[in-house]
Order: structure tokens, then sequence, then C-alpha cells
């Protein structure tokens, strides 16, 4: 019984780590993504945080709420401008 069980654990451990390297294999070739999708991405998402906060504010207009609001607008104008720099660097 032994045996058998060493036999086991080798043969799983050989199927676990086949399939570890063929799942890695198709990430190494992968596409390289858009040259400026990172900065879209934090665009959108602190604008979806901002839509998001306008409409706490709307609902509860607290002096928190306020300061997060104008925190967040000011993280959306900067992601704005990375992303007009990156877009401009791409340009030229």
């Amino acid at each position: 019984m032994n045996r058998f069980r060493t036999t086991a654990v080798a043969f799983v451990s050989t199927l676990a780590l086949g399939s570890f390297a063929l799942s890695a294999a198709p990430a190494a070739f992968a596409d390289k993504p858009a040259p400026c999708a990172t900065q879209q991405a934090h665009v959108d998402k602190a604008t979806a945080k901002l839509a998001d906060l306008t409409a706490k504010f709307a609902a509860h207009p607290t002096h928190k709420n306020l300061k997060a609001k104008k925190a967040q607008v000011k993280r959306v104008a900067h992601a704005t401008a990375r992303l007009d720099s990156c877009l401009a660097a791409q340009a030229s």
C-alpha cells in the first residue's frame, strides 16, 4: 500500500506542476496592454468614485462628505493630467 501511495502522490504532483506550467505559458506570450490603459483605468475609477460621492453628498450634505468630494475632485484632476500626458507622449 505504501508503494501505491508514493506512486499516486508522484503522479498527482507531476500532473499539478504540468498544468501549472501550461497555464503560465500563455501569459508569457500575451499581448501587451494599450500604452495608456493603466491611466485610463485610474481616471475611470476616480470618476466613478466621484459620482458616488456626489450622490452621497446630495443625499447627506455633511462637512465630512464635502471634504471627501473635494479630495476626489483633485484625484480626478491629477489622474486626468497623467492620462493627458501619457496620450501626448504617445502622439509624439
